[in-house]
C-alpha cells in the first residue's frame, strides 16, 4: 500500500500537469554544461521542480543527498554532497540555509566558481610554463562564464520576462549586483561576477534580505550585542574559554584559507555573504593563490557591513587575545606554517580528545628553532580562527576552515607569537 502510494506521488510530480507550472525555459533542451570539474560527484535527476516546490521549503527538505554543515544554534546550513541538473546544468556546488523554524531561506545554486575551478597550487604561477597552463586555463574560464552567463539570463528572461536589476553590500568590496526575477511566490536572483562567478540565488518571496547584516543583530544596541556575544562563551573546568556557535565553511581545493575563515568569523558577527561573494571582493587573479589579491582591503570592508571596527596587528598577543575571546569575539590570524607542525596540530588534537588532561609541553631552544618564522615572506601560510585560550596552560585554541575534524585545535602562545604576522581583531567599540 505504501509502495503505490509512493508510486502515485512520484508519477503525479512528474505529470506533464505538474510539470507545466515550471516554466520549460528553465529546463532547456538538457544539460548544457556540467558537471565543469569531470570528477566531480554527479546526482543523477533534474531537481529543478524540487526546488520549486513550496512544501519542500515549508518542511526544509529537498530531495538528494545532503550534509549537514555546523551553523549558529537554532540555523541549518546543508550541501549536496553530489549536484543534480538544475536549470539545465549541473552545478559546482548548491547549499541551502534554514531558519530558526525549519522552513527554508534560501537555496544557493553555484553553476561557476573560480575557487573551484582553479583550484589550489601552492606558491601560485612560478614559472613560464606554469603562468601559460593558466592563462589557458583563465581562457577556458573565461568562455564558460560568457556561456553560462547568456545562457542563464535567456532562460530565465523566457521563463518571468526581463529581470529587475538591484544591488545589495554597503561597502565598495561586498557591492553585489544582481538580476532579479520573480515567478509565482518565488524571488530568483541572477548574480555574475565577471572572472569569478555565476550563480543563482531562489528566496521566498516576503523573506528577500536587503543587506548583508543578520536582522536579529541589527535590532540591538551595542550594549545589548556586547551581552549576546558575551554569553556565547563557555569557561571548562580545565581553564578553557572557549567561543561556541563558530559555523564551519570548509575551502576544499581552493586557495580560499583567508576567505573561509573570514566568512567563519564574519557569519558568527552577523554577516551574511557567501565565501564565493568574499573571494570575488578579494579580487583574486585565479592563478592558484592569494597573490595580488585585495583581500586586505576585503576585511576592513566586512567592518563597514557590519558596523564593527576590523584592526589588524602584524604581531600576535596573548592578553588581546584573552580580551577578544571573553567578549565573545573570534579572532582571524594568518600565520606561516609547515608540513611537520600541521602535523603534531592533529596528532595533539586526536591524543587531546581521548584524554582531555594533555598539555603541551613548553617548547625548548631546539623546538622553537623549528617554528617557521613570521618574517620568512613568501614561505608557506595559512588562516584560521581563533576562538579560545587557555591562560593557565598557555594555549590557543583554534580552528581550521578544513571541516568539523580540524575545529578546536591547540598550540602554545610561544608557537602562535613566532608564526603569526597578520591578527585581525573585531570590535563593537572604536
Amino acid at each position: 500500500m505504501v509502495g503505490n502510494s509512493l508510486r502515485f506521488l512520484f508519477l503525479f510530480l512528474i505529470s506533464p500537469a505538474f510539470l507545466h507550472a515550471i516554466p520549460n525555459s528553465f529546463f532547456g533542451n538538457g544539460t548544457f554544461f556540467g558537471p565543469v570539474i569531470p570528477a566531480q560527484p554527479v546526482f543523477g535527476r533534474d531537481l529543478t521542480v524540487e526546488f520549486f516546490a513550496p512544501e519542500n521549503w515549508e518542511n526544509g527538505v529537498f530531495p538528494g543527498p545532503w550534509v549537514n554543515q555546523a551553523a549558529l544554534e537554532g540555523q541549518s546550513i546543508r550541501k549536496m554532497s553530489a549536484n543534480p541538473t538544475l536549470f539545465g546544468a549541473v552545478p559546482m556546488s548548491v547549499y541551502s540555509y534554514q531558519s530558526r523554524d525549519e522552513k527554508t531561506d534560501e537555496l544557493a545554486i553555484h553553476f561557476l566558481d573560480a575557487g573551484l575551478f582553479f583550484g589550489y597550487q601552492f606558491g601560485g604561477e612560478q614559472n613560464r610554463e606554469d603562468r601559460a597552463r593558466g592563462a589557458e586555463k583563465r581562457a577556458e574560464f573565461s568562455k564558460l562564464y560568457r556561456n553560462f552567463s547568456r545562457e542563464l539570463r535567456d532562460r530565465l528572461d523566457r521563463g518571468c520576462g526581463r529581470g529587475i536589476q538591484g544591488t545589495i553590500g554597503r561597502s565598495d568590496e561586498l557591492r553585489t549586483v544582481f538580476t532579479q526575477y520573480q515567478w509565482e511566490d518565488f524571488i530568483i536572483r541572477l548574480v555574475t561576477r565577471p572572472g569569478h562567478s555565476v550563480s543563482i540565488h531562489i528566496l521566498r518571496e516576503g523573506s528577500v534580505p536587503n543587506r548583508f547584516y543578520a536582522l536579529h543583530l541589527s535590532e540591538l544596541s551595542e550594549r545589548e550585542k556586547e551581552e549576546y556575544f558575551a554569553a556565547k562563551v563557555s569557561a571548562e573546568e580545565n581553564g578553557d574559554k572557549v567561543i561556541n556557535d563558530i559555523p564551519m565553511f570548509t575551502q576544499g581545493n581552493t586557495p580560499f584559507c583567508g576567505i573561509h575563515s573570514l566568512a567563519m568569523a564574519g557569519h558568527y558577527l552577523g554577516l551574511r555573504v557567501h565565501p564565493e561573494t568574499l573571494a570575488a571582493g578579494a579580487e583574486f587573479k585565479n592563478t592558484g593563490s592569494a597573490k595580488g589579491s585585495q583581500i586586505l582591503d576585503l576585511y576592513r570592508g566586512i567592518g563597514d557591513e557590519i558596523g564593527m571596527k576590523v584592526r589588524v596587528s602584524p604581531k600576535f598577543s596573548p592578553s588581546k587575545a584573552r580580551k577578544s575571546i571573553e567578549d565573545g569575539i573570534p579572532l582571524v590570524v594568518w600565520r606561516r606554517v609547515s608540513k611537520e607542525r600541521e602535523q603534531a596540530h592533529n596528532q595533539f588534537q586526536q591524543a587531546f580528545l581521548q584524554n582531555p588532561g594533555l598539555q603541551i609541553d613548553p617548547p625548548d631552544s631546539e623546538t622553537l628553532s623549528e617554528y617557521p618564522r613570521r618574517d620568512a615572506k613568501g614561505s608557506p601560510s595559512h588562516a584560521s580562527v581563533i576562538t579560545g585560550i587557555n591562560v593557565e596552560r598557555q594555549e590557543i585554541i583554534f580552528t581550521e576552515p578544513w571541516g568539523e575534524f580540524s575545529r578546536n585545535r591547540r598550540m602554545r602562545f610561544e608557537e602562535m607569537e613566532a608564526t603569526a604576522y597578520a591578527v585581525f581583531t573585531f570590535s563593537l567599540r572604536n
